[in-house]
């Protein structure tokens, strides 16, 4: 059943399950399973990407929120950001709803429980200033044996497609979406956004300065809008040891943008 809100209760979920763990160099606590969905560094240079430069900036939607990592990051790196997330699985849900309430965050962060394809999800087009998103990386096939890491990362209910459109939806007109995904797929989002957003920024994410292509990508454009593709040089992660940069490990820790956002 789709919920609106937690109640803000602390939710049951054994112990034994849930790791304890902080983002921001411990301005985030967050509680997220020992197995299955576990958060990656891609979450939290998401919410780096995200500013607020006026009123009409500061509605955030995250779409596929899981325990809430980029939202919370966005919400503690903006004092203005009001934060709704949406997820589909039980078990994060819950977790999300207790990082709210851990965080301190009850009414600037909202969770939502239900799936995107419902048309009953309690959630109005065109009502948000900006939407981030990190959709499942993978094409739906073979499962995981790992249920809720089958969920999180591969297209099951959603294809990207599906995601990206029902994102555009939501964003109000020249409202903005941010995206995180695999470098490899920069085409097929470039696709789907083109003639719907514009004003594109392309940010790549490197492993190593010698890697030949990048990791991940994280693309942001405008609903409606029509300028421009410029692209960064972005940011490279780890040293030839595999060691994070010290610039890296700056922006993992602190509340910093990235640098040209």
């Amino acid at each position: 059943m789709t919920q609106t809100d937690c109640a803000f209760k602390v939710p049951d979920f054994a112990e034994d399950r849930i790791s304890h763990d902080f983002l921001l160099g411990g301005s985030v606590i967050l509680k997220q399973p020992v197995d299955g969905y576990r958060v990656a560094i891609d979450a939290v240079f998401l919410a780096a990407a995200v500013s607020i430069n006026s009123r009409r900036d500061q509605k955030i939607l995250d779409v596929g929120a899981a325990v809430g990592s980029a939202g919370l990051c966005v919400a503690r790196r903006l004092d203005d950001a009001q934060v709704t997330g949406v997820e589909i699985q039980d078990d994060l849900y819950a977790l999300y709803c207790r990082n709210v309430v851990e965080n301190d965050l009850i009414g600037r962060v909202m969770p939502i429980h239900g799936d995107i394809n419902d048309r009953g999800l309690p959630l109005a087009a065109a009502s948000f200033d900006q939407v981030i998103t990190n959709p499942p990386f993978y094409p739906g096939g073979t499962r995981p044996a790992n249920e809720s890491r089958a969920k999180a990362h591969q297209e099951i209910t959603a294809d990207l497609k599906s995601w990206i459109w029902f994102c555009l939806k939501m964003l109000r007109p020249k409202g903005r979406i941010s995206i995180v995904h695999r470098a490899d797929h920069l085409d097929r989002i470039i696709g789907l956004l083109h003639g719907r957003a514009g004003d594109m920024t392309i940010y790549p994410i490197w492993s190593k300065a010698s890697a030949e292509t990048p990791l991940r990508v994280i693309v942001s454009a405008r609903k409606g809008v029509s300028s421009p593709l410029r692209m960064r040089r972005g940011i490279v992660l780890h040293d030839e040891a595999g060691v994070y940069l010290p610039e890296t490990n700056a922006l993992l820790r602190s509340l910093s943008a990235l640098p040209g956002f």
